[in-house]
Order: C-alpha cells, then structure tokens, then sequence
C-alpha cells in the first residue's frame, strides 16, 4: 500500500497531527518499521519524516544525536552479522544485548534532552511519545532491517530539519 491510498482509507481526522499518523501507522504495522515504505518516510510533501520535523519545529542539532546513536548501532550489527555467524547463541545473544544497551540509552537520553529545553516543551510530549516508540520497536523487533529502516527515518529528519543559526 503507497502512502497516498494509505491517506484516503485513512479514517483519521485531518487535524491528527504527523506524530499521531505516524504511530497509528507503526502500529498498524505490528510495531515494526522495516515494514514502513520508503515512500511514506522519504516523501518531500507528504512523507513522514518532513512532516513530523516540521509539526514538532525540530533543528538537526536536536536530531542529529538520535540519528548518529541509531546509526552506530546499525552499523556495529552490520559488524556483529559479519563477525558473528558461527559462534555460540550466548554470545550472540550477549553482543545483542550489548547493541540494545545503546537502544535502551536513547530513552534517557530523550528526556533528557525534553527536560533541560533542548526540545521545546509544548513539543516535548509528543516528542517523546514518537521516540520511545521507536526505540520500543527496535529493541522489542532487533534485526538490520528494522535497524536500516530507523536509521534513514532519522537521516531523513535530519535532511529536512532546519540548521541552527
């Protein structure tokens, strides 16, 4: 299903905002974004990704951190894959979890980044209702494309954020 004809059969109302869309859609989807289309995350006008960064008046700086966080995980699992294949399941399962503790991290660090301003506050609820979904997702749904998906839906973000002056 592309984005648009997921709008029309949407019963939502149009006041919902893009955070709001965009959980009720991750849920529709079991919670787990490598099934998201890429369409609906990269879409200059009607994707998620530029929507939300605009609903919740986000800078790159404030995103770039979650992104290069997201990233780094993406990318040791992407090492963890190739190192990995052959070795006993405890210590895949231990290399696994080492890679969620950065995941689990990224809860703190949200509030943390809600609670000193950084994320405005009236925006700040929302903010962290969309983080902690994702991150939910991605530790309860671990694997590279979930991973991938996560780290271009931040990428994209960043790319269409404005830059603090």
């Amino acid at each position: 299903m592309n984005y648009r004809s997921h709008q029309r059969r949407n019963t939502q109302s149009p006041q919902d905002s893009v955070v709001d869309k965009f959980l009720n859609r991750l849920t529709q989807l079991g919670n787990n974004l490598s099934k998201l289309e890429d369409e609906v995350i990269f879409h200059p006008s009607e994707g998620y990704a530029k929507g939300i960064v605009e609903e919740l008046k986000l800078s790159n700086v404030q995103l770039r951190k979650f992104y290069m966080e997201i990233r780094n995980v993406y990318e040791r699992y992407l090492d963890y894959e190739l190192n990995f294949s052959g070795k006993s399941e405890d210590e895949k399962k231990k290399k696994e979890e080492e890679l969620k503790y950065h995941l689990y991290r990224l809860y703190a660090v949200t509030h943390y980044q809600v609670n000193r301003g950084v994320i405005k506050e009236k925006n700040g609820e929302k903010f962290l209702k969309l983080m902690d979904n994702i991150v939910d997702s991605l530790v309860n749904n671990f694997n590279k494309e979930n991973l991938r998906k996560a780290s271009d839906f931040f990428m994209a973000m960043v790319a269409y954020s404005k830059r603090e002056s």
